[in-house]
């Protein structure tokens, strides 16, 4: 059953709009993200320890084949120096809440809510021991920033489409930093917290 009154009539669309954040707009053509192993497939085999980031990236998401998502992966590679927190503060929420215990897509949730301080106030009295409770999250107040964070972090939880590629490539959507988080939030759903430590040592990003 649609979440929408107005589903299948003239009037869906507006109902649609009138549910959005303020200048996120659907853009619902091009490849789905789908949640946890549907969005990267897992290969056991794969040791991404081998790699440099930038072959990392390539492997996950040259399947799109989306220019604009292509572009924004090699600004991001430009200016990515091993360190996977957007800021201090990001490093210190996900550090507090993160439990061995979390599930791959759980890990990658947190690490997408913790990224944006407005979006967390919301988010961390749903973070449990097992889960996250994404769905009851409240968006009241968050930036579209934020919302493109927590549509990423629904989708690998729940495995429903909430964010679509197109949206993740439009720079004028959705922001730098954001961006980054989003595409970190993707890799750490397929394998898990390790990928945080990846480059730390080896600062491999070219």
């Amino acid at each position: 059953m649609s979440r929408y009154f107005f589903y299948g009539t003239k009037l869906s669309a507006f109902e649609q709009m009138m549910m959005s954040v303020p200048n996120f707009e659907r853009r619902r053509k091009g490849l789905i993200v789908m949640a946890g192993a549907k969005i990267l497939k897992v290969n056991s085999s794969n040791q991404f320890t081998e790699k440099t980031y930038k072959q990392l990236l390539e492997n996950n998401f040259s399947k799109f084949h989306n220019r604009k998502l292509d572009k924004r992966l090699q600004k991001m590679m430009s200016c990515l120096e091993g360190n996977c927190f957007l800021t201090p503060s990001h490093r210190y929420r996900f550090l507090k809440y993160y439990r061995e215990t979390f599930s791959n897509q759980s890990c990658a949730a947190l690490y997408l809510l913790s990224a944006d301080e407005i979006l967390w106030y919301r988010a961390y009295s749903h973070i449990f021991t097992d889960e996250i409770s994404v769905q009851n999250i409240s968006l009241r107040g968050i930036s579209t920033d934020g919302y493109a964070l927590y549509q990423t972090a629904k989708t690998i939880t729940t495995g429903n489409t909430h964010i679509y590629i197109n949206e993740i490539a439009d720079d004028k959507l959705i922001g730098d930093f954001a961006f980054r988080a989003i595409i970190l939030g993707m890799l750490i759903a397929r394998h898990g917290a390790d990928i945080l430590n990846f480059g730390q040592e080896k600062r491999a990003y070219v």
